[in-house]
This record gives structure tokens, sequence and C-alpha cells, in this order.
């Protein structure tokens, strides 16, 4: 697999067709908190707090910025511990803020923007309708998940499924593994991967009708202590526990545990196939298996291993990786530098 070195706050370095050591060094500023990243057609969107960057594929310089923060008509007002989120389709690019749904062309102009259900996140664009993700539905004392089909006009058509969430504030219990619901749209279906029942996607229409689920089987991987160090190390970089303090993140918190590990991490939908990240690894890469839009397995691959988003940041649904045109692109903090690095590999 080739691989495509990029730092993104300071400089760019790019590896040469051929050569691993041919290397040339480009300024490419404004890349200092990315949030999620998307790639379409030759471009490369990163979400920076209230702007969305657009970056050339062919050069890696940055072409226009989207949004940015405020009140006004395409600007994103900032909320703490939320999370703007971009959809790319042919005609136009999306992005889900705090209070409203903003369409851009793709040329960066403003067309239309509408306010938007309370509590509602990663608004998607489906058919003629939305789907979204409801973080806090608590019935009794359990916290939910709900994923939500909204019409046009932001009404509220059906849930099509919930799942606990892992933070559960009603009694205070933190999954310090968290399975969190994930959704993908791809044409006029939606896939829902529900991991808390296994290796499963469940598959609905625009208008939200079940249409057929995808089972695999698995093998389960039990949580070792490794995993549960691993896990505690990374609740102590995360920005909601930092402001507080793990010792009182510790005391204010039930840690739960589970017995193994999610059977799907996450997962995403490009290029008219399912790309599945496990919980599997092998010499430091990770598990992904990549399926059609039926279920049939095309391709079992190892990637390197891409960041998880913080606990707050997983919720509403950040990654860190995108999928397009069988290369997998990610993106690294790296913490010597202070520097974000975008790497992009090959799928074979």
């Amino acid at each position: 697999m080739k691989k495509l070195y990029v730092p993104l706050a300071l400089a760019m370095l790019v590896a040469q067709p051929g050569s691993a050591f041919s290397v040339e060094q480009r300024i490419l500023a404004g890349v200092f908190e990315p949030e999620m990243i998307k790639v379409a057609d030759d471009s490369l969107y990163i979400v920076e707090n209230a702007h969305i960057l657009v970056y050339s594929l062919k050069d890696f310089g940055l072409i226009r910025k989207i949004g940015g923060p405020g009140e006004g008509p395409g600007e994103f007002k900032p909320a703490d511990f939320w999370y703007n989120s971009v959809t790319v389709l042919p005609e136009y690019v999306f992005v889900d803020g705090n209070d409203k749904i903003v369409y851009f062309s793709k040329d960066g102009r403003l067309l239309r923007e509408a306010k938007k259900p309370l509590g509602a996140s990663r608004m998607v664009p489906v058919g003629m309708n939305f789907a979204a993700v409801k973080l806090d539905h608590i019935e009794a004392d359990v916290q939910y998940q709900c994923l939500h089909l909204y019409d046009a006009k932001g009404k509220l058509l059906k849930e099509l499924c919930r799942q606990e969430s892992p933070v559960q504030s009603m009694t205070r219990r933190t999954e310090m593994i968290p399975d969190v619901l994930n959704f993908a749209v791809w044409g006029d279906k939606i896939f829902v991967e529900k991991s808390r029942e296994g290796f499963v996607i469940d598959v609905y229409d625009s208008g939200g009708s079940p249409q057929y689920r995808i089972e695999k089987k698995f093998e389960k991987i039990a949580v070792t202590k490794d995993h549960e160090n691993e896990a505690i190390e990374k609740f102590k970089t995360d920005p909601f526990v930092k402001r507080i303090g793990f010792e009182e993140f510790k005391r204010f918190s039930q840690f739960v545990w589970p017995d193994a590990l999610p059977a799907i991490r996450d997962f995403t939908v490009a290029d008219g196939k399912i790309y599945v990240r496990t919980s599997g690894t092998r010499d430091g890469n990770e598990s992904w298996m990549i399926l059609d839009l039926k279920g049939s397995t095309l391709n079992s691959v190892y990637l390197p291993p891409a960041d998880s988003a913080p606990l707050m940041a997983a919720l509403y649904g950040v990654n860190y990786y995108a999928v397009h045109d069988d290369k997998f692109y990610f993106i690294k903090d790296n913490e010597k530098t202070d520097e974000w690095e975008l790497f992009i590999e090959e799928i074979k």
C-alpha cells in the first residue's frame, strides 16, 4: 500500500509517486482543531469549528472556506461540546449546525438555510427526508440515543431505532469503551449498525421502512486489562474530562466495562460499498470488512489505526477518517509537533 503523508497545520509534505523519500513541502495554513473530514469529487473537506475548509486533492491547496462563526446567514453559532457535520452531495454541500441546517453550492455560495428540530444532531438528507440522532431522550432513568426520521419541514415522522447511550446522566454511568449509535446514508437508503446485538446492520429506505438486515458471524474479543488501561488513558485526554479533572470524573461517574469489544466499532458507506471497522487488530493495524450494499463480503483488509474521537465528539458522530475511490484517508494529531497530519492509504 502506498502512503501519502501530509501535515496540516503549518506545512504539507507529499510523498511523490515511486519514491518513499522524495518529499515536497508546501504551506497549508488554517487547520488546528479539525472535527471531521469528508472526501468527495476531487476535494477534501475539513470541519474546523464554524468553518468547512475545502482543499484540492491534486495539490492540497486551500480552495475555499465555507461558513464561519456568527448568527447571520450561512454562519454557525458556537455551542459547548457541539460539533458541526458536513455531507457532500452531487448538487450541494449540506452542513448540520447547532440550531440550523445550511445548504451551500459546491463553490461555497449560500443557497438556503432552515431551523432544525431541537436536540437533533448528525442530520443527513435522505430522499425528501432527513435522518438524525437525538441524544437526550430519557425514559425513567435510562438515556437513549434515538435515530429519527424527519420530513422536509423538520417534522418527526418516526423513530427508526434506539440504543442506550454510553453516557447515562441520570445514573452517572459511563461506558469506558463506548458503543455509539452509528448510521450512514447512501443514495435513498439508511444503514444503521446494531453492534450491541453483534455484527448487525439494518437497512431502511428513505421513508423509514425496514428493507433488510445484514448479519455476520464474528469472533468475540474479550476486554483485557490492557484494553482497560488504554481506555482510561484516552479518557484522561477527553476535553470534557480534562475540564473537570480525571479524579473528579472518577468520583462523579460509575465506570462500566463490557465483557467483549464491540463487533463493529464504526462504519461508513462509500463508493457503493460498506466499510466496517471492527475491533480486530494485527501487527498494530485495524481489521476492516468490506461488504457490498446487500452485505456480501467483498474483502477483509488491515488498515493503519485511525484515532477515535473523544467521547462527547463521538456521540455527535465525529470521526477522523473517510473512504473515497478505494483510498483510506485519516488524520492524526502529532503530539510532538502539535500538528494534525493527513495520511492516505490505498485499499487493496
